[in-house]
């Protein structure tokens, strides 16, 4: 990025975008914080840590302090790094994964693994490695932060990163276990010792779940590494209070626009009930291991025109990875698939993942053919009337903001990222190189 006038046209991605970002001519104040302007809006501003400055404290609230039990009982941190020690881990890593206050089935060794593999197959670049850190306590693994090292150069800048694993997850945590402040505090300890062995912490996608990002901040504030926090995604959210029909009634009451009424709604709900006696059927499948062929029917809709455009395959890129992930997480009761077929044939899928008391959506489709039944909504009412009767208290709808999800949603979960510098330097040359990649790649 160059100095005073020129302005980047666009700086965007996937997680967040700052459009008109421009950098003064020295893009770093004395105390080395990098200065921002984002279209005179301040509260847009990425906030920058530096030594001797207060924490970005992003929310209000008082910054907690670190537990005096992990004080008095510290944690010892084992990094993993081969295969077969990460194999070693699977039964401490599912105990952790299944009895978590907020269970993530992004976070389970389970996905880890599949996806670590096919990122493995994928890397030409640079070095890569595993680099899962181990809590353990009195001999006990305690807490897993399960993350990847990466080695690349570009134009001749060497950046050694430890990062979330590359893979399409909408929630990441920072450790799996049940003591974040302490664990927390002991994973930036671990950070500050080993400094001189990466130069970037780059962690996407974590959510927050109370007080997380305070814990971090508190953390960090105490130590001379740099950091910053952005925020990402939002993941609309409804909660699953009354069968189908209540939750309709409940949020049109609200204001809420859903595209269609009751009386239309209920109209082609008897619709596909009388269509019951020429094949048509809808059913929720929990254990998607046990359903040979389902996976190839979900691909073969991925193939299928939906709203006239036809989908980006998703599923048909990763077919091992998906047929590993419903044979072990299916197996384990985090899977789920809804379907909608006539005869053999698909009409509607919705899979998602179950953590906790709350269902995920995570990958839909439906045959274009079939729209005149509304088959994506009908099926989503049937997962709510599914979730209701299980116990389920809330559908999340995940990263995205598409209109069927703002209109359903009653609120948000929020994600951020954050980023940790060795040093006040890598952290200057890392921001720097950056700024001068955007523009290269503006400019082609």
């Amino acid at each position: 990025m160059p100095g005073a006038a020129p302005e980047v046209a666009n700086f965007s991605s996937r997680r967040f975008a700052f459009r008109g970002l421009s950098l003064p001519t020295s893009p770093f104040d004395s105390q080395g914080a990098l200065r921002l302007r984002a279209d005179n809006r301040p509260d847009r501003v990425v906030r920058c840590m530096s030594p001797g400055k207060p924490p970005c404290n992003l929310e209000p609230g008082p910054i907690p302090t670190p537990s005096p039990t992990s004080a008095s009982q510290p944690y010892s941190i084992e990094p993993i790094r081969s295969e077969e020690a990460l194999s070693s881990l699977q039964e401490d890593w599912n105990r952790l994964s299944e009895t978590a206050e907020l269970p993530n089935v992004f976070m389970t060794f389970d996905w880890f693994r599949a996806w670590n593999q096919r990122r493995a197959r994928e890397h030409r670049r640079g070095q890569r490695r595993l680099e899962v850190l181990v809590l353990k306590k009195d001999g006990v693994v305690a807490g897993i932060a399960p993350l990847i090292y990466r080695a690349t150069s570009r134009f001749g800048f060497l950046v050694r990163r430890l990062e979330s694993l590359a893979s399409p997850a909408d929630y990441s945590d920072l450790v799996v276990g049940d003591d974040p402040a302490g664990q927390i505090e002991a994973i930036v300890n671990f950070l500050v010792q080993t400094k001189d062995q990466w130069d970037l912490v780059d962690l996407k996608s974590l959510r927050e779940t109370g007080n997380f990002k305070a814990l971090i901040q508190s953390a960090l504030s105490h130590t001379s590494l740099t950091y910053r926090i952005l925020p990402e995604d939002r993941c609309p959210y409804l909660p699953i209070d009354a069968s189908w029909s209540g939750v309709v009634s409940r949020l049109s009451r609200a204001g809420h626009r859903l595209g269609m009424g009751m009386r239309t709604l209920r109209n082609k709900q008897h619709r596909l009930e009388r269509m019951g006696a020429e094949g048509l059927r809808v059913r929720i499948i929990e254990n998607p291991q046990d359903e040979p062929g389902l996976l190839e029917k979900l691909i073969v809709l991925e193939k299928k025109r939906v709203e006239g455009k036809l989908m980006a395959p998703f599923l048909a890129r990763y077919p091992e990875v998906f047929h590993s992930l419903f044979d072990t997480l299916g197996r384990r009761g985090w899977v789920y698939v809804a379907l909608m077929e006539h005869g053999d044939r698909p009409v509607a899928s919705l899979m998602g993942f179950r953590c906790g008391k709350k269902l995920w959506y995570y990958q839909g489709a439906y045959d274009h053919s079939f729209s005149r039944l509304s088959p994506g909504t009908m099926l989503f009412l049937t997962v709510l009337d599914y979730g209701f009767s299980h116990g389920y208290r809330e559908y999340d709808f995940l990263t995205g903001d598409e209109p069927y999800k703002m209109a359903w949603s009653a609120d948000f979960h929020e994600t951020f990222r954050l980023q940790i510098w060795s040093t006040r330097g890598i952290r200057r040359a890392h921001l720097a190189w950056g700024a001068v990649y955007r523009l290269f790649r503006a400019g082609e």
